[in-house]
């Protein structure tokens, strides 16, 4: 066990509930400010400058910490007032920052701050490369994703100074903490920002294998609870063990830290004696909300870690609403500049897809920059491994064609290893352009290879300052967030002419670990790893919302489900108002295309691009790019302009 102090961590999202936290035995507290965190939904809760002072001094006044939550992504437009926030907060002596957007950190050294950083959960800290980022760039914390085994947590601990915090109990998302997009897509209101709708706790009928499974809350994720692994935490390398709940009453929350309190306090006093007190477990099991699962700590997630029933879930109130699509008569609106003019020159288009045949048809299309997704495992049809991207280059070799490989929105201590030895393998490979990444453990990597890195819309770039961070790391540009509105993105583009963004494609909402195939299959006992019948990939599987829409579930290269918004972006009645602000990189994900849809639609992209370039606007391209899609394309989330 690491040293004899452990910290036990607590929310509060209001004074009276500091206060309870703070008696119930508390060593730390987090919190947010009325601005820049992430629990905005409820205006009654989070803390005025004037209670922030006051936290402070009341906790420090008990010998506790106050760490504040400046979880959030932010918009260019908050930067100033962001930065006023900061000087406040050094100013009244918090402990520390915890934070996601690296527009933050940006900030912070700008200002010569000198307050410790955490990295919020929200980054995805989830490999050994990712911590030792951290390190190199000042953290002394780490809020580990709550995805991660016991084995490696320990590994992330042996390998790495950063001090390690772990949800150990509360909430648990179904989705990737940082990666869910769903509530975006569907209600314009970001996770990511703190103002999650939740549409993985509405109900869905669950569809695949020719069977449709009864309607139920398939993303419903029990309630996490530790309490009977703390000492393993604690062994594994855990120094903080951080309870969920700002938005809990201060009853529910004292409750838990005291029972929390009492077994840390054992641990540390003879963690040889220590003996899992029942009796408190069962106070803890009778006041739950939910039923308790254990997370990722010994295994992934499976159904019975699903509250299917819906019956434990807390009043919400949202549901599942008509989603708009791509419609003909909806004419281009260039809002600025003179119109549809004359443009300098044609973008830069950079595809992504999934198979040899697709090369070819890009190949004769003339399209010059192809991206092709790394796949730790062999078996998944749209994913790369080190062998086919090597038989990919062979076939561009004397063309101006670069290849690019993409690594995954998540990787894992687990899979790290593999990946590290796929990735050293690639980068060898002759006539290879480079690498587009999404979480900043595979950047680390790459870097210390020598690589040319573009980074990907997995990092939730959705600042000028963040670029600009991930330009001076030495990426050649960066991708936007999915989630950023136009005005966001020209406010992005006018400070950073290196970024790219995604036109056309589908889009992957949610990351999970869960394996929803498995709950329409029968499982036999083994039915796991290399034994696993790849129910995933012999048939199409949905969630089937209220409305019908069907969110598709597809499994990547890491055997995670990746589910999808019901409709595929398409952006091809905004390139007027995209070419004319300047953007110079756009991208299309044809991944899941056969050659000759993506073919088509790469080509109505190019031509339409064309038509812009000699002054024309053609709307007769639109419809035919919808026939190529009977089942609808996405009027675009990118121009819901919600706040």
């Amino acid at each position: 066990m690491p040293g004899n102090y452990v910290e036990l961590l607590a929310p509060a999202g209001r004074w009276d509930v500091l206060e309870q936290v703070a008696a119930a035995g508390a060593d730390a507290v987090y919190l947010g400010g009325k601005r820049f965190n992430m629990r905005m939904l409820r205006q009654d809760y989070n803390f005025s400058d004037q209670e922030l002072r006051d936290a402070v001094d009341f906790l420090h006044q008990q010998e506790k910490k106050i760490y504040i939550t400046l979880n959030n992504l932010y918009y260019d437009a908050e930067l100033n007032e962001l930065k006023d926030y900061l000087f406040f907060l050094q100013d009244i002596a918090v402990d520390a920052l915890i934070i996601q957007d690296m527009a933050v950190l940006d900030l912070y050294r700008e200002l010569q701050l000198n307050l410790p950083l955490h990295a919020s959960v929200q980054m995805g800290i989830a490999n050994l490369q990712a911590a030792r980022f951290l390190e190199e760039q000042g953290f002394s914390r780490a809020i580990l994703s709550k995805n991660l085994s016991l084995e490696e947590i320990q590994e992330i601990h042996t390998g790495s100074k950063l001090a390690l915090e772990f949800f150990a109990f509360g909430d648990l998302c179904i989705a990737h903490a940082g990666q869910c997009y769903m509530s975006s897509l569907v209600a314009g209101e970001s996770g990511n920002r703190g103002r999650c709708l939740k549409p993985c706790r509405w109900p869905y009928r669950l569809e695949g294998a020719g069977k449709s499974e009864i309607t139920a809350y398939y993303l419903a994720h029990n309630d996490l609870c530790l309490y009977p692994q703390l000492s393993a935490l604690l062994a594994a390398g855990v120094t903080s063990l951080k309870i969920e709940g700002r938005m809990r009453s201060g009853e529910y929350l004292a409750h838990i830290i005291g029972i929390y309190r009492q077994a840390l306090d054992k641990i540390m006093e003879d963690p040889e004696a220590y003996k899992i007190n029942e009796e408190d477990y069962q106070k803890l099991t009778e006041t739950r909300v939910r039923d308790f699962c254990s997370g990722n700590l010994f295994s992934r997630p499976g159904i019975e870690s699903i509250g299917l029933s819906g019956e434990r879930e807390p009043l919400f109130p949202t549901r599942a609403v008509k989603l708009k699509k791509l419609a003909t008569n909806e004419p281009p609106e260039v809002t600025e500049g003179p119109g549809i003019a004359l443009l300098e020159q044609q973008p830069c288009w950079r595809v992504k897809i999934g198979d040899f045949k697709s090369l070819e048809a890009m190949a004769a299309l003339g399209v010059k920059r192809l991206i092709l997704e790394y796949a730790a495992d062999n078996r998944c049809p749209s994913g790369w491994r080190p062998e086919e991207i090597k038989a990919a280059l062979s076939m561009v070799v004397g063309s101006d064609i670069e290849i690019w490989v993409e690594t995954p929105r998540i990787v894992s201590q687990s899979e790290l290893g593999m990946m590290e030895e796929d990735l050293r393998t690639i980068s060898q490979l002759s006539g290879l352009s480079g690498f587009i990444v999404n979480e900043p453990g595979s950047f680390r990597l790459l870097q210390s290879l020598g690589q040319a890195i573009w980074g990907g819309h997995g990092l939730n770039t959705s600042n000028y300052r963040a670029a600009r961070f991930w330009r001076k790391q030495g990426m050649s540009g960066v991708t936007a967030s999915l989630e950023l509105e136009w005005s966001r993105v020209k406010s992005l583009l006018s400070q950073v002419e290196e970024t790219e963004l995604l036109v056309h494609g589908p889009l992957a909402g949610i990351i999970t670990d869960l394996c929803l195939p498995r709950a329409v299959q029968p499982a036999a006992a083994n039915d796991v790893g290399e034994d696993c019948p790849l129910h995933c990939l012999q048939e199409d599987y949905y969630l089937q919302d209220e409305w019908g829409q069907k969110y598709r579930v597809r499994a990547d290269g890491s055997c995670r489900n990746q589910i999808f918004y019901p409709y595929d972006l398409a952006l091809i009645q905004r390139l007027p108002e995209l070419l004319i602000a300047g953007l110079k990189y756009l991208r299309i994900d044809g991944q899941y295309y056969p050659a000759e849809l993506l073919k088509q639609t790469v080509g109505l992209y190019m031509e339409t691009a064309q038509d812009l370039q000699a002054g024309k606007w053609n709307p007769e391209r639109v419809g035919s790019l919808l026939k190529l899609f009977p089942a609808g394309l996405g009027s675009s989330p990118l121009f819901a302009e919600k706040d």
